[in-house]
């Protein structure tokens, strides 16, 4: 049995789940599903292409599957945003949907977007990532698992961020940032997010092994050439290790390197 508040906006369209709560002034709009348990609070804008999961929550004045912020963007066609099961959209928080007919902005599982935050039309983001309040994602970003966005930070369109990376409040990137580091400053990497690599319970050996590769492939500032020359030489033996060389193996990319600030 479904909670709707007398006030609120459902259109006809509209496909929710059972026990959905949508509260007061609250719009749902053309099309769009909302999953099983989800709460849609006060104010919140679900709009035609939004494609809701399970046990997710949208909060006060934050929109779901928004028009593209591209010029080129054609109106007329149906794209989608679609939010994982027990994903969070806290205040003000914006996602747009994608740009191309029948394609979807993708937000993993378990993910929270807090207050102003903001993903991008035509995104990938993985399951458990946490984008901080005042963060953005520009269109065509893809993110991947146990990622942590800091407060402020700026993303470049079309940038790819590997598994369990952390990146440093107020911090801007226009590079791929390859799993399991750490970013600050503009397209500055620090170190490997060990921390985070403990506290999700990787293997002590693939950690290890993780930071022998790291130090390797960052010997030189050729760390696309680096990897691939490790991976070929068999170098990744734990599943950790593989992911970290095979994210270089993308041509004509732009990776981030280690260096010092001026």
């Amino acid at each position: 049995m479904n909670n709707i508040h007398s006030t609120a906006i459902i259109s006809p369209g509209a496909v929710l789940g059972d026990n959905v709560t949508v509260g007061a002034f609250a719009s749902v709009e053309g099309a769009a599903k909302i999953g099983d348990g989800s709460i849609i609070e006060p104010y919140a804008r679900v709009l035609s292409g939004a494609r809701i999961g399970k046990n997710c929550r949208i909060c006060s004045f934050a929109i779901v599957a928004g028009a593209p912020q591209d010029l080129h963007f054609d109106q007329n066609i149906q794209t989608y945003a679609q939010i994982g099961d027990g994903t969070v959209i806290r205040e003000h928080a914006t996602v747009h949907r994608a740009t191309f007919e029948g394609k979807s902005t993708l937000i993993g599982s378990n993910c929270l977007i807090m207050c102003s935050g903001h993903v991008g039309h035509d995104c990938i983001i993985g399951n458990n990532v946490i984008i901080a309040s005042f963060a953005a994602a520009a269109g065509h970003c893809q993110i991947a698992d146990n990622t942590f966005v800091s407060g402020g930070v700026m993303i470049h369109q079309r940038v790819r961020i590997g598994e369990g990376v952390m990146l440093s409040g107020n911090s801007a990137t226009s590079l791929d940032i390859p799993p399991y580091t750490t970013t600050y400053g503009r397209n500055m990497m620090g170190a490997l997010n060990l921390i985070g690599m403990n506290r999700r319970g990787i293997p002590r050996e693939s950690i290890a092994e993780v930071k022998h590769l790291f130090s390797k492939v960052y010997e030189t500032l050729s760390v696309r050439k680096n990897a691939l020359e490790l991976l070929e030489q068999g170098a990744a033996k734990t599943p950790e290790g593989k992911k970290f060389l095979e994210f270089f193996t993308v041509p004509n990319r732009h990776y981030m390197t280690r260096r010092q600030e001026s």
